[in-house]
């Protein structure tokens, strides 16, 4: 009897001993488990400031070799050297953490090396001579901050580790401390550097480095429809017999083109509600999207372009051209452009989604062709048909040859050669710039994979 009792007397304390114990083990391998990844973290942000530091340093060495080079050929390798090492510098900030730390100096200052490298190195990949002083001016602008930038952030770099700085800290102590950051060595620095980029004069790149806008076409209309108006017109397009349908405005859109948004309700569970933008200055029909569900295919891509084609016709849009089209979750997704003459303009294109399973059309993207189609005098190409065919690459093979109108990088509207081909299981189009043969753009257009998923039973 006294053993039983003297059994269980310690049976409690044996049962806390080992679940304090137990808790203790599982404490530590959890502290452990934090220091690990607070070890990895702080690699992590140790490899990516020291990576920016040193792409600032490259940097403004690449500006530096742009102003000292004579020669258009050196130019271009340091403007694409530059290019990338402004977009590293870009990923790089954004991999540390300071979120919460305002950068918008040294953010703008990257955005602008970015900006000019891009549009020198298209255009010294043009012309047959060197920099122009304006161009040389701006470069020396950017030389001049990028110095200051990369000296900052040297001596900032350098405190860290003479002082063991933890990267972590800095994390931990923004979200702590509610956002107030004060009194921290490596937020100070960088709030340093933001000071001295704002002491410099801001670069203006509005003129020579900003892109031109399209020109529009004169909007039809002088006053603004009405709400009931829009309403009407956004049935009626949508449903030509709408019967007991019935359209009502849900907002009002506002940029570019300000918009009335009507919805139409569906009667019936096969029908999805129906959301239309409708232009409040000609009661012009720009958005439309019908939100159902398709749940399988039982027609082809080319069958769905007949009813996106037919579709376009019973609203008046003729003479387009099907340039795209790629199947998306049962539906066909479609590109048309219209045609000038015998000219594509891709600046006014449309979008339509098709249903497989029935072949409704669920989707329309009017604004492109909205805000910019009109009659365009279209220059004669200088650049024959011909001609063109020797300078297209023998390692494509052609199969179709047309005119089209494109955007360029700049927003300028460019008469080309559109060159359809074949690379071994590669489809590219290739647009030569119809006056002076030179490659305007290049777009891979082979259709993306389909991939189909089954789940074991």
């Amino acid at each position: 009897m006294f053993k039983e009792r003297s059994w269980k007397k310690w049976l409690l304390p044996g049962i806390l001993v080992i679940a304090l114990v137990g808790s203790l083990i599982w404490g530590y391998q959890e502290k452990q488990i934090r220091q690990k990844l607070q070890n990895r973290a702080e690699g992590q942000y140790q490899k990516a400031f020291h990576e920016l530091t040193w792409h600032l340093d490259n940097i403004s060495g690449q500006l530096a070799q742009i102003l000292i080079s004579s020669s258009r050929e050196q130019a271009v390798l340091s403007l694409a050297t530059l290019w990338r090492q402004a977009f590293a510098a870009q990923a790089n900030i954004g991999s540390l953490p300071l979120a919460l730390v305002p950068l918008s100096q040294t953010e703008n200052f990257l955005n602008n090396t970015s900006t000019v490298a891009n549009v020198l190195l298209s255009r010294a990949a043009q012309a047959e001579e060197g920099l122009s002083e304006d161009s040389i001016k701006t470069v020396e602008a950017l030389y001049e901050r990028s110095q200051a930038l990369a000296a900052d952030l040297n001596k900032l770099g350098a405190k860290i580790l003479n002082h063991e700085l933890s990267w972590t800290e800095v994390e931990t102590a923004a979200y702590a401390s509610n956002r107030n950051l004060e009194d921290n060595t490596i937020v100070d620095g960088f709030k340093l550097v933001e000071k001295r980029l704002a002491e410099y004069p801001e670069i203006n790149l509005a003129g020579d480095f900003a892109p031109v806008e399209p020109e529009t076409k004169k909007i039809r209309g002088t006053t603004e429809i009405s709400v009931q108006e829009a309403e009407k017109k956004a049935l009626q397009w949508w449903y030509p017999q709408p019967g007991k349908h019935e359209a009502q405005s849900t907002y009002e859109g506002v940029g570019d083109v300000p918009t009335y948004g009507i919805e139409i309700p569906p009667l019936t569970e096969k029908e999805g509600p129906v959301y239309i933008d409708v232009s409040k200055i000609d009661g012009a029909i720009v958005w439309a999207m019908e939100a159902r569900p398709v749940e399988i295919s039982k027609l082809t891509l080319g069958e769905g372009e007949k009813k996106a084609q037919k579709f376009l016709k019973k609203h008046d849009l003729f003479n387009f051209v099907a340039v795209k089209s790629q199947k998306e979750d049962n539906t066909g997704v479609y590109t048309f452009v219209p045609r000038q003459g015998e000219v594509l303009l891709y600046p006014d294109q449309v979008k339509l989604q098709v249903a497989l399973d029935n072949g409704d059309v669920l989707g329309f993207e009017g604004t492109p062709y909205y805000m910019f189609h009109r009659t365009r005098d279209l220059p004669v190409p200088k650049l024959t048909r011909d001609n063109l065919r020797s300078i297209i690459s023998p390692r494509l093979k052609v199969e179709l040859i047309r005119p089209a109108l494109i955007v360029n990088t700049w927003g300028q509207e460019v008469l080309t050669w559109e060159v359809r081909g074949a690379f071994t299981q590669e489809k590219f189009a290739v647009f030569y710039n119809a006056q002076t043969g030179s490659e305007e753009a290049i777009i891979r257009i082979t259709p993306p994979p389909e991939f189909t998923f089954t789940v074991a039973s």
